[in-house]
């Protein structure tokens, strides 16, 4: 065994008291994802005075965009679990070696993605068929993304890797100068230099390239994390990079499958005229923002279950995933009470426009009183990425949104001639089979954890020196 602790010192606390460990990792990414959700707020203020076109056309390069993040945050969830595991195993070679494979992983997906994007780029914004002018802010902005994809993969999958060792405080630091990168920048390129939508783009890549360098200091100079990267004594491993992709590509996956099915109920929604898709989009932003505790939490859940599956500490495994739903459930109960009794306020933040405020009460009405069971989809999903199980993930999201939402809505509006209700319903009744699926099937996953015959092929095999 390698002559250090074998205990990163994140998960100390973790291990100690379960409850208090899951919160202290928790809280900074809530932090970092609040960032996160800043960064694309400002984005869309400053493409906003740029006029229609321009923010037509971005709004055209989204779907492009969560592409990139969908490849680059599965594999960087692949990552982080196989590391949590790892450790809490006390493999820490295979935990180094999982960190430098997935580095190794986002350089290449990048260069992948830069060529075929490049490539693929003309042809995929043609078939979109979009007016002239929205198409040619739409390739500018793409054009420059796709270039620094290298730093988006390579910042994304660093952190996840961060996380893997039970370090959030440092990706929440990263997260945070990237936003405030962005703010500055923004204004700077598109304004001032004069490159518009480019310009927007630019400053995306620049903040990226130089929290990347602030990441490559901290791993490869200052070495001051718990993984050690060597990548002189580096050895490829079938067995680690199928542990990596068999977490990270269903996660993908899920993401991509949720991306997709908001383009549909948009297609959807979009007879009902302007209003109702401004709706949608706006009560969609107000929940994300609702949402943050939710998804930090999950994402501190995949690495504190998948170190208490390595150490087979199953029972606080349980431990954890009640805490957390308690936790949860209780403020989103919170969520439910103000959405209901305020939405037509709430609105009123996001716009002034009385026919979307008028539909968007609607939707939070209709959706706020399925929140408190939303937590079951979320923690089930995390967990059985934190004990290595990818697939269970990206079935909830599938079901969530191709099998429910997505058919129940087509079948209410066309069928029944629903009015748009009839969508809130749909996604509604998706988050619902969604959670309790998810709740039955993780419970019975932890029911079988202790059992002799469950194995993890990677990190719970033994390490010689």
């Amino acid at each position: 065994m390698e002559q250090r602790t074998t205990r990163s010192s994140h998960f100390v606390t973790l291990q100690d008291h379960p409850e208090r460990g899951l919160l202290g990792l928790a809280l900074p990414m809530i932090v970092a994802f609040t960032f996160q959700t800043g960064f694309n707020i400002v984005d869309t203020i400053f493409v906003g005075r740029l006029g229609p076109s321009s923010l037509a056309g971005v709004s055209l390069a989204f779907p492009f965009q969560v592409f990139i993040i969908a490849l680059a945050s599965g594999f960087g969830i692949g990552a982080q679990s196989l590391i949590a595991r790892s450790i809490g195993g006390r493999h820490l070679r295979d935990a180094d070696n999982a960190a430098e494979h997935a580095l190794i992983l986002a350089f290449i997906g990048a260069v992948a993605t830069t060529i075929v994007g490049l490539l693929a780029l003309p042809s995929l914004l043609g078939f979109l068929d979009a007016p002239p002018a929205v198409y040619d802010e739409a390739y500018a902005y793409l054009f420059v993304i796709l270039l620094g994809s290298v730093f988006m993969y390579l910042t994304v999958i660093a952190n996840a890797v961060l996380r893997g060792e039970g370090d959030t405080k440092h990706p929440m630091i990263i997260m945070g100068i990237a936003a405030v990168l962005n703010v500055i920048f923004d204004p700077i390129f598109i304004f001032v230099l004069d490159w518009g939508v480019a310009g927007a783009a630019v400053a995306t890549v620049l903040s990226r390239a130089l929290v990347f360098i602030f990441i490559f200091y901290l791993l490869f100079v200052k070495k001051s994390t718990f993984l050690r990267f060597d990548m002189k004594h580096f050895s490829f491993s079938t067995s680690i990079l199928r542990g990596i992709v068999d977490v990270g590509f269903p996660a993908s996956l899920g993401t991509l499958s949720f991306s997709l099915s908001l383009f549909f109920l948009n297609s959807i929604l979009a007879p009902f005229g302007r209003d109702a898709l401004a709706a949608f989009g706006v009560g969609f932003r107000v929940e994300s923002l609702v949402f943050l505790p939710m998804i930090g939490l999950s994402s501190a859940f995949v690495s504190a279950v998948g170190f208490f599956k390595g150490a087979q500490l199953y029972d606080n495994i349980r431990r954890i995933n009640v805490y957390a739903m308690k936790m949860l459930v209780g403020l989103m109960l919170v969520c439910l009470v103000v959405f209901y009794a305020f939405p037509g306020q709430i609105m009123n933040i996001f716009t002034n426009e009385e026919g979307v405020i008028s539909i968007g009460v609607g939707y939070l009405r209709v959706l706020a009183p399925f929140y408190p069971i939303l937590p079951l989809s979320f923690l089930s999903a995390a967990g059985f990425q934190g004990i290595g199980r990818g697939y269970p993930s990206f079935v909830l999201a599938f079901i969530r949104s191709g099998v429910v939402s997505v058919p129940m809505a087509l079948l209410l509006i066309y069928v029944f001639d629903f009015p748009v209700v009839g969508v809130w319903l749909s996604i509604a009744t998706g988050d619902f089979i969604s959670a309790i699926v998810g709740y039955v099937w993780f419970r019975r996953a932890l029911s079988r954890l202790s059992e002799p015959f469950v194995h993890d092929d990677v990190a719970e095999k033994a390490t010689s020196d």
